[in-house]
């Protein structure tokens, strides 16, 4: 069976109510204020089956315009509308405001109804079809059909029922297959039951045995059982009116507004970047720095808009800018949103979302307009592109990605290997899936240079900085491969270059000094001549005659390009020295199970300070392991070992 969400919207008082319970036998007015004033306060609901093959729920809104913030909370998910002119009432307010909203919102199918023609003569319809057919140009209404029926005698209804099946038939099940989403309108408790949410399930389905998630807390939920019209299922699909029964939750934990889904497929946010289109009647209202009344997906936040210099408030053109909201809200790629003015209060505006996490910054403003009008393209590699982009220097993971573009998994890994191939993206962290645009890869690659240009000033001797120089500067956004795979890049685009183990400017030319050369070279030939007991640093400087601080410089120059290993404190080894003694301790154990530091000090012939520095060192290698007295050797010896 296949499952449809209709709304009816249009002014007070034109019978929508009449109809739609005319058509299901359910009258959708739920409170006794509505049915003592006749009018529909808040969101009504009903379904009727149509030949055992089409579910039909029915979402009635309010007609006040002092209800229009209700209206807004159940539009989001229907997919053809009823727009309802009544025939002694003809074209008002809110039948207009009701159109423009449902016509910003991206719907596109409905059907114009004139209601309550038993109550005007054959004049006044055709005066008020007339009107409606005028009404409705150039809005997605334009081509539909217009039905005329009577609550009271039945007239039209079964025109209208076949209508709603052919219509039915021609909607695209491609929202069927996303992920599943409810936003939720209703939220309340039943004694025996507990927290109950309902709302219209906007796409995708979900089963008991999923794990949802409310937005935008990105709270887990636990769900104890579903509804559809107060009857118990397993699963629930898009295009029905469902109720979520859930546990360890209170009622007044979920609100209006909030959304149900599945873990990362929407995202948390206060600034967002939208494609927005003015209504003709409310040009020049929106200025920058306007504040404004933001409603998606039954979410309602006050917000300001931030325009460019570029924006025209007297344009009906579709324009960028930039929403920041007082509250988080929960969205996706590509949802719809209607924007009001909050005195008066009144549409005037609305769109799509293109970019759900909003640069706060406007710097490189052209760039940043170019990446909008990438987003709002249907090419997938294009889109991707430029949320990566938009995402900055902290880059964004490929599994983040589905909400930011609003594309299928396979799609997403597909064009990721193509902009990495291409070198318009750069992987940072392989396991993570780890993306940056190369464009903020150049901004992390000219942060670099510039702060080995100053290290290069400040250490003229040093051949240059170790990637760890630049593990505390960036730790705040990256880890310490991350960190590394950035500087590898600068290399190989040539901006820096790597030496060993140091990373410097292209055109540096330092390093030791003469008398720096001379003294390394002098160290290492009398470290060399001490064997296994080598000097200290202040030996050296007496044997020498050079200053401590100079010979201490140079060996912290020599740790960081590894012709120096620093076993403990002040105990220095040239590597091949330190291989030798590896090469004694192998042999030490071949023939052993144990090693003390007596055997040890005497089978190198070295003082208990020498030996009990070595064994320590060896320890922290994870080569030897020390137990109780004595040193067990803790791995097979290796390749790499000898």
């Amino acid at each position: 069976m296949k499952h449809i969400v209709i709304g009816t919207s249009g002014h007070i008082d034109h019978g929508k109510s009449a109809l739609v319970k005319a058509l299901t036998g359910t009258d959708p007015d739920r409170f006794k204020e509505e049915k003592e004033r006749g009018i529909t306060i808040d969101l009504g609901f009903a379904h009727y089956i149509w030949n055992d093959a089409l579910d039909v729920s029915f979402v009635d809104v309010p007609g006040h315009e002092r209800f229009v913030h209700n209206m807004l909370a159940g539009v989001g998910g229907i997919q053809i509308l009823i727009l309802v002119i009544a025939a002694d009432g003809g074209v008002m307010p809110q039948t207009r405001e009701h159109l423009h909203i449902c016509n910003l919102l991206g719907i596109k199918q409905g059907i114009v109804v004139i209601t309550r023609c038993d109550l005007a003569d054959e004049d006044m319809i055709e005066l008020v079809e007339e009107e409606a057919t005028e009404l409705v140009q150039s809005t997605f209404l334009e081509d539909m059909p217009v039905i005329k029926t009577s609550a009271m005698t039945g007239k039209g209804l079964d025109l209208l029922r076949e209508e709603i099946a052919r219509q039915a038939d021609l909607l695209s099940d491609d929202f069927r297959r996303d992920g599943f989403r409810l936003p939720v309108d209703r939220s309340f408790s039943l004694k025996g039951f507990g927290t109950v949410v309902t709302g219209t399930v906007m796409s995708g389905q979900a089963s008991l045995k999923d794990n949802l998630v409310l937005y935008p807390e990105e709270k887990p939920l636990k769900v104890r059982g579903f509804q559809v019209h107060q009857q118990a299922t397993d699963q629930i699909f898009a295009g029905q009116r469902s109720a979520i029964n859930l546990s360890g939750i209170h009622k007044d934990e979920i609100l209006r507004g909030n959304q149900i889904s599945l873990p990362g497929l929407l995202v948390k946010t206060r600034v967002i970047e939208v494609e927005l289109t003015i209504i003709p009647e409310k040009t020049g209202v929106l200025k920058n720095r306007s504040k404004i009344r933001f409603f998606s997906n039954a979410q309602e936040v006050t917000g300001r808009i931030y325009t460019s210099k570029d924006f025209d408030p007297n344009s009906t053109e579709k324009q960028t800018v930039q929403v920041r909201l007082e509250e988080a809200i929960s969205c996706r790629y590509a949802d719809r949103f209607i924007i009001r003015n909050l005195s008066p209060v009144e549409t005037i505006a609305g769109g799509r979302i293109v970019a759900p996490f909003g640069n706060r910054s406007r710097k490189n403003r052209q760039r940043l307009t170019e990446s909008l009008a990438g987003l709002a393209t249907e090419d997938p590699g294009t889109r991707i592109l430029e949320a990566i982009f938009l995402a900055g220097t902290k880059g964004v993971e490929a599994n983040q990605l589905a909400p930011l573009v609003d594309l299928p998994h396979k799609t997403i890994q597909k064009n990721l290997q193509m902009l990495s191939a291409r070198g318009d993206i750069i992987s940072i962290n392989a396991e993570k899936k780890k993306y940056l645009h190369q464009f903020h890869c150049q901004r992390i690659a000219g942060f670099f240079a510039k702060t080995l240009k100053i290290y290069h000033q400040k250490n003229p001797e040093n051949v240059g900085a170790q990637g760890s120089d630049f593990f505390g500067k960036m730790g705040r956004m990256y880890v310490h491969q991350e960190v590394t795979t950035l500087l590898n890049w600068s290399v190989k685009q040539k901006i820096l270059v790597q030496t060993d183990s140091s990373y410097h400017l292209p055109d540096f030319q330092g390093g030791l000094n003469k008398f720096q050369k001379q003294l390394k070279q002098t160290i290492l030939e009398l470290m060399a001549q001490k064997g296994f007991q080598p000097p200290g640093i202040v030996n050296l400087a007496g044997e020498l005659d050079v200053d401590q601080s100079d010979i201490e410089k140079l060996l912290k120059i020599g740790l960081m390009e590894k012709w120096i290993v620093r076993v403990k404190d002040d105990l220095w080894y040239p590597p091949d020295i330190v291989d030798q003694i590896k090469e004694k301790l192998f042999s030490h154990f071949e023939k052993n199970e144990t090693l003390t530091v007596l055997e040890f000090k005497d089978l190198l012939g070295v003082s208990r300070k020498h030996a009990v520095g070595l064994l320590e060192y060896f320890d922290g290698l994870h080569l030897t392991r020390r137990m109780e007295n004595h040193r067990i050797l803790r791995l097979e010896r290796t390749p790499s070992d000898s």
